[in-house]
């Protein structure tokens, strides 16, 4: 998972012991006793349950965004671990209607989040038995200001299940622990027009009475919290990709055009490629009174992309920017001076380097003023630009969009363009919205690159909002990088543990992506720079092996989940073409110093305050970066792949993973994990000379992007 909480445990409930007399008396002679009402976890203790085991749940679901009502009948197949007399499931908020027990009406009773409930008559230990339990309600969303807004999130179309630790319970009974992991079949029926995604195979879809039944099947262990039953809007996209299937679930609203035509059905559309310098050119004979050009204009351009109005008079070099009326373009030109010597000489006109190296808004005939969305935001709005200056005169008057090849701190994110609409000029001359009229552009000329940069790969064009680009480009992109991501994490971590994957993107207020069982939860606000966007997939397929496929017996644990998987990034920014994982280890090193709180955390025991704070995920990744140094390349990854291949579909715990890297390298390795998982002071790092901060490189570069933290403690980016 990726966000940064806190959790605060809650008061503790009663214990509803067995109430009938054959239970009673079974339990006063030491038969039959009720199970406990939480797993044991010291973090948690009310999470969970004890005396059963389950082996899979059914859960049929009916769901109705109008009313936010849910109705559910969950049939829960499990084996006992001791004499039942009764035993307990988590449910919070929602009505019970009815409870059996192998088919027979059991008594039951609510506290707060507890169900116990009372067999008609106990159930013996290692026997198999089933509870079908019929209940309904508006689930309850979980809001806490420590851990922001998850669970069951209603949303405008639908809604959408992701959280941790404790979700499922929001929206049917469970055994809520990460301790019992089983198989599910969830069946899900909503309005016709909507869709329902879960966790693994899509098994079926059928519609009856104007409402849908989607039908998931995930047959490989899951904890609780990694099961999803999210509805809305979706454009799903199915695919098979090296055996692997996939289901992608990205929300309607996130797939659509970028801009539509504000009139008729056409615009003006820049498209994308980079470096280019596209000109929409005219020339306005502009009156002595003046005259006003105006257009609407919409931009998604990155880093060293901008747009902006030139102008001269004709005849004259006299070439400048013109500011409009509505604060559109500023002086600001951000990285442009780069592209200067090389790319567009021409900008020169504009913009100048000066004495401290910062780009100038001024150049050899007039000044700057631009925009970039990158910079200020994806602007939509009318730009009025006053042509006063050139009264009496002809102006030649350029609407140009100039973009160069991203720089080393540029942000590498492809955008798609600028799209222009309803431009029109006071004089009445060259007044156009587009259209396929016969005269497309009305007069105004889409001239090639000024003299020194390269040509254009494309220029302006007429289009349709059905030829635009999706307005989840980046989405696509690093959706469509799953395939590459899974084979190449395969080869450090040993083969993907699933028949599937995916991914779910709803336009959700959530502030976190979740490793939701082989179809991951993303908010969308990950998706605004590629490099983010890639990581945050990287991170959480990572998470199939670690948490998913192997999952944490306590929450203690969980740098077992998050530590590995922010090293999943460390591993693939070097893959990508960034920093190589010790230069990242080096980064956090040298830029947190021996006094910062982040060493005071234990992170391999956090306390369920910190449990998910952002120091267990970078420090759990440099604990892993440390044993690698430690033990070799060879043994190290000799460690990851043995790790997820014998423990596969099961709970792990710490003392496991130190035992088997012990037996794999050699080494005794209590000094190095007692050092880096419990001690409260900064570790000396593998090949650092004791009382030294610094691990021997002068040059550290910062890494290219990261899950982990800045230097102020902050969560980087996500």
């Amino acid at each position: 998972m990726l966000r940064r909480a806190t959790l605060v445990i809650s008061t503790a409930l009663a214990v509803v012991l067995a109430s009938s007399p054959a239970g009673a008396m079974a339990a006063a002679q030491g038969g039959f006793s009720p199970g406990a009402a939480g797993a044991g976890d010291p973090y948690l203790p009310l999470d969970g349950n004890g005396g059963y085991d389950v082996q899979h749940y059914r859960l049929e679901i009916g769901y109705s965004p109008a009313t936010d009502v849910l109705t559910g009948v969950a049939t829960i197949t499990s084996v006992a671990t001791q004499n039942l007399s009764a035993f307990n499931l988590d449910l919070d908020g929602l009505t019970v209607r009815s409870v059996t027990v192998d088919g027979h009406s059991a008594r039951w009773s609510r506290d707060e989040g507890e169900l116990t409930v009372t067999p008609a008559r106990g159930v013996a230990r290692n026997a198999t038995f089933s509870t079908v339990v019929r209940y309904g309600g508006v689930p309850q969303t979980i809001d806490d200001p420590a851990i922001g807004t998850s669970g069951f999130v209603h949303t405008t179309d639908g809604m959408v299940v992701a959280g941790q630790p404790h979700v499922a319970a929001t929206w049917f009974p469970v055994n809520d622990h990460p301790s019992d992991k089983a198989s599910y079949t969830i069946r899900i029926t909503v309005p016709d027009g909507l869709t329902a995604v879960s966790n693994g195979v899509l098994t079926g879809r059928s519609s009856r009475d104007g409402r849908t039944t989607w039908s998931w099947d995930a047959r490989q262990p899951m904890a609780s919290y990694l099961a999803t039953a999210t509805v809305g809007s979706f454009d799903l996209r199915a695919y098979e990709r090296a055996g692997i299937r996939y289901w992608d679930a990205v929300d309607s609203e996130l797939t659509g055009p970028v801009v539509r035509p504000r009139t008729g059905d056409r615009l003006l559309y820049s498209r994308s490629g980079a470096p280019g310098y596209k000109r929409l050119s005219r020339t306005i004979d502009v009156p002595a009174d003046g005259a006003q050009l105006s257009f609407w204009a919409s931009l998604d351009t990155p880093d060293p992309g901008f747009f902006f109005v030139e102008a001269h008079t004709v005849g004259s070099d006299d070439w400048t920017t013109l500011p409009d009326a509505d604060g559109y373009a500023r002086d600001y030109p951000g990285s442009l001076c780069d592209s200067i010597p090389g790319t567009h000489p021409f900008l020169a006109h504009y913009l100048s380097v000066g004495p401290d190296g910062t780009c100038v808004p001024s150049g050899t005939t007039g000044r700057w003023f631009g925009q970039s969305s990158f910079n200020y935001g994806n602007e939509y709005g009318r730009w009025t630009v006053d042509l006063a200056a050139y009264a009496g005169k002809r102006v030649e008057v350029s609407l140009s969009y100039v973009s160069k090849a991203p720089g080393p701190a540029d942000d590498t994110t492809e955008r798609t363009g600028v799209y222009l609409d309803d431009l029109t000029v006071s004089t009445g001359a060259g007044n156009t919205s587009f259209e396929a009229d016969g005269d497309v552009l009305d007069g105004w000329t889409t001239p090639p690159a000024p003299a020194g940069s390269p040509a254009n790969p494309n220029t302006w064009t007429s289009t349709t909002v059905d030829e635009l680009p999706s307005a989840g480009s980046v989405i696509d992109r690093a959706l469509g990088r799953q395939p590459e991501v899974i084979e190449f994490l395969a080869d450090a971590f040993g083969p993907y543990p699933f028949r599937t994957a995916g991914a779910i993107v709803d336009n959700a207020p959530l502030g976190f992506a979740l490793e939701t069982q082989t179809r991951p939860v993303y908010s969308p606000d990950f998706f605004a720079y590629q490099s983010q966007a890639d990581s945050v997939v990287v991170h959480e397929l990572a998470h199939q092996w670690f948490g998913d496929a192997l999952t944490v017996r306590q929450w203690r644990d969980i740098w077992l989940n998050e530590g590995f998987a922010t090293y999943a990034e460390w591993l693939w920014e070097e893959h990508d073409g960034g920093s190589t994982p010790q230069e990242t280890f080096d980064y956090y090193y040298r830029e947190f110093p021996a006094d910062s709180p982040i060493w005071q955390l234990k992170i391999g025991d956090p306390g369920p305050a910190e449990m998910l704070s952002p120091v267990v995920y970078s420090r759990g990744a440099m604990t892993l970066q440390a044993l690698r140094v430690t033990v070799g390349d060879a043994a190290f990854f000799d460690i990851l792949r043995t790790w997820t291949a014998s423990r596969a579909g099961g709970t792990v715990s710490t003392d496991e993973f130190i035992a088997l890297a012990e037996r794999i390298s050699g080494k005794s390795l209590d000094e190095f994990f007692a050092a880096w998982l419990y001690s409260t002071t900064k570790p000396t790092a593998p090949g650092v000379r004791r009382g030294t901060d610094q691990p021997g490189r002068d040059l550290v570069p910062e890494p290219r992007f990261s899950s982990s933290l800045r230097p102020d403690g902050q969560p980087m980016r996500y």
